[in-house]
């Protein structure tokens, strides 16, 4: 009896469908029933599900494309993953070349060894390996299924392997000039024409250069968290990528303490590089591809509304937003953590104390002192 219905549990009827292929047999002891299938029903009721159906077998997972679908509503987004856009993404690109393929031919390695040599073509290893990590996880998620979606995987010692050693480690710096340029384009677009996006940019991009923080990060950054009594921002640790709390110090005189204080009017719920009125911006991939391509005086026109720019041009100038966060890094700011900590220890006047104006504070690169701009 369960919420004043009484079900009837047909062991083999709902064991037998979640058994591994390899290992399917009827349930002939009552201790195995009990102990290892009971749960499991009584876990289907209390979830609203009918028992004798499983939930993988709900929906067909016959083809690649359903099986992909099933994973990425019942893992992706039931999750609820900081990363699902690009995790999404990369599943697309996987249905565009093996989701009419048998759900069953992922486990053949020569399947996933054509889809290497078809998909690897244009893309760096590390875009690549990506992908493959996210094929990888997906299967494991199906063999963990009941019943189970593969027997086997591919990615093994002697099969498909992801080789990280050729990765390119990117740890190129936004250079004065450069960061010059783009505050100067971000001035251009604050027009009609872009959207007035502008001035918008312009503040995302000193707060990436003063703070440090991982664009996600910073984004989520609401005036609640700008601590103007001790002058740091607060990262919650549910923020963070590594999953740590941490605060930021920020100069009281200097451009993103006026920053901040400009957006202080729109209340403590928001956020600091939100929209012009303080909502949410999840994404400013357009703007700033279009901002990239203005600073280096490339054209900047799109084939059709909304989609993307010159992707050639756009490599040829090599500008990414995380090279915004090495520039901080080597600015000296700690990236790996200030975690929960209340004042500096650095002593205060050299060229790494945070409590300084960012005018006052010179960063060095190959030997020159360089001044941070203003405005």
């Amino acid at each position: 009896m369960h919420g004043r219905t009484r079900w009837r549990m047909l062991v083999d009827e709902f064991a037998l469908p979640r058994m591994a292929e390899r290992e399917r047999r009827p349930v002939t002891s009552k201790e195995e029933a009990r102990r290892r299938w009971e749960p499991l029903f009584l876990g289907e009721i209390g979830a609203g599900r009918d028992p004798p159906v499983s939930p993988i077998q709900a929906r067909s997972t016959d083809t690649v494309t359903a099986f992909l679908d099933v994973y990425a509503d019942r893992y992706v987004k039931a999750e609820a993953l900081k990363s699902a856009p690009s995790v999404l993404s990369r599943l697309s690109a996987i249905k565009k070349h093996l989701g009419a393929k048998a759900v069953r031919d992922l486990e053949r390695v020569e399947v996933i060894e054509d889809f290497k040599a078809a998909y690897s073509k244009g893309r760096k290893l590390a875009t690549f390996n990506r992908t493959l990590g996210v094929l990888r996880h997906a299967m494991n998620w199906g063999m963990g299924r009941s019943p189970a979606v593969f027997d086997r995987t591919p990615f093994f010692r002697f099969g498909v392997k992801i080789k990280v050693k050729g990765e390119t480690r990117r740890d190129r710096r936004v250079l004065l000039e450069e960061e010059i340029r783009l505050l100067l384009a971000a001035d251009r677009m604050s027009g009609a024409d872009h959207g007035f996006v502008g001035s918008s940019m312009r503040d995302r991009i000193v707060g990436a250069l003063e703070t440090g923080c991982r664009r996600g990060e910073m984004l989520l950054i609401k005036n609640r968290h700008v601590q103007w009594d001790t002058c740091q921002i607060r990262i919650p640790a549910e923020h963070a990528k590594d999953g740590e709390s941490r605060r930021i110090p920020f100069s009281r005189n200097g451009r993103l303490a006026e920053l901040l204080e400009r957006r202080r009017f729109l209340g403590p719920d928001a956020f600091v590089f939100g929209t012009p009125n303080g909502e949410f911006q999840s994404d400013f991939r357009t703007a700033w591809e279009t901002l990239v391509l203005s600073a280096a005086g490339k054209g900047t026109e799109r084939a059709k509304r909304g989609g993307r720019v010159n992707r050639e041009a756009l490599q040829a100038v090599d500008v990414h937003w995380h090279d915004l966060r090495h520039e901080a890094a080597a600015a000296g700011w700690p990236l790996v953590s200030i975690c929960e900590r209340s004042t500096p220890t650095r002593p205060r006047g050299s060229q790494d104390d945070p409590t300084l104006s960012e005018r006052d504070r010179c960063r060095t690169v190959e030997g020159d002192e360089r001044e941070t701009v203003e405005g």
